[in-house]
């Protein structure tokens, strides 16, 4: 199925950029302008079909075996779609919701300024370029399929629809029942390790303190180890804000550790460092019973707030369907000649 984190592509195929360089000569010579085509109308806004088209293009420029048509035409297959049906799903899930957002935007009087998108922005850039190193911001949004505009439009869409979420959804709080499907089907992505740690001023301060402890791979209590200095607690390594603010090298290092235990001097972030394991915690993949009162209380919490999240989700989304059956909604039909418009006979 295409995500809805699909991108627009960043170029337009060979092909269709010559119908368009011809398009465009024919316009300078008869002096006309051809209006945009409009894949749908909602409460009379167009949606432009030229969107939808790059919408779809992004998602094949970013799978390589789905940009020749054969290889296009076996997805299409596969996946139990027609071109059409196809485009028809874009627009129903990612083009149609998105300018419904932004119409109860505006009834709401939701905005967001250029200035706080950019502070969000810069905010993500800098967390990406400590970890990967400088100027590799560009890079990190190619690997996802995007580039500065239509990250910017992704950041944007997500922060009004977050808003938007918060005016008419009221806060949810799940039943027990909710919060045990939740941990059956996403604890095992939790699976991690609690941790603390003592920096020191070099390594060779660090290896000192290591020194007087027992020897690699054997049992410390919490309370040896706090006695080598100001020990921090920085949580469990699984759980979404602490792995950011971990950073790779410390992850590497508490993953190798197990309970009870201390790791030799580690370098992270421009300070050495030792890093002991207080827990793990460790359950199978999805189908199986967690049991909920043995989880660590952290775990626990952030599976409460998924399942909150979850719920919220639902709600949101039942919403937007109410909304969009009453709506004035018109999908065009699709024109002839669109890129990813290919031949089933590629596909015996």
């Amino acid at each position: 199925m295409i995500s809805q984190r699909l991108i627009r592509a960043s170029c337009v195929p060979a092909l269709i950029a010559f119908v368009l360089a011809a398009s465009f000569a024919l316009t300078g010579c008869f002096g006309m302008t051809q209006p945009p085509q409009v894949a749908a109308y909602v409460n009379g806004v167009a949606i432009e079909e030229d969107d939808v088209t790059d919408f779809i293009e992004g998602f094949r420029k970013k799978n390589a075996q789905y940009e020749t048509d054969s290889g296009w035409a076996e997805f299409l297959k596969s996946n139990g779609y027609t071109s059409e049906s196809l485009r028809n799903y874009v627009l129903d899930t990612v083009f149609i919701p998105q300018e419904l957002i932004r119409q109860q935007c505006a009834q709401f009087g939701i905005q967001i300024g250029d200035t706080d998108l950019d502070d969000v922005i810069s905010r993500e850039k800098a967390y990406y370029e400590q970890r990967y190193g400088a100027n590799s911001w560009d890079s990190v949004l190619a690997s996802y399929g995007y580039d500065e505009d239509s990250w910017r439009e992704n950041e944007l869409n997500r922060l009004l629809e977050e808003q938007l979420r918060s005016k008419v959804i009221d806060a949810v709080t799940p039943t027990e029942a909710e919060i045990q499907a939740q941990a059956n089907a996403s604890a095992s992505t939790y699976n991690g390790r609690d941790s603390y740690y003592i920096q020191f001023d070099s390594q060779q301060d660090a290896q000192a303190a290591r020194d007087r402890l027992a020897t690699s791979g054997e049992r410390v209590t919490l309370g040896e180890f706090e006695r080598l200095g100001d020990a921090v607690h920085a949580g469990w390594n699984s759980l979404p804000a602490n792995r950011d603010a971990m950073g790779v090298e410390y992850i590497q290092a508490i993953g190798e550790l197990e309970p009870d235990t201390v790791s030799d001097p580690v370098y992270v972030d421009g300070a050495w460092m030792l890093i002991y394991c207080d827990a793990a915690f460790n359950v199978g993949a999805g189908g199986e019973s967690v049991v909920l009162r043995s989880m660590p209380t952290e775990i626990y919490d952030q599976i409460v707030k998924d399942a909150s999240e979850a719920k919220a989700d639902q709600l949101f989304n039942e919403w937007l369907r109410r909304l969009a059956s009453e709506s004035d909604i018109v999908i065009e039909p699709m024109p002839a000649g669109l890129p990813y418009n290919v031949s089933s006979t590629y596909v015996e």
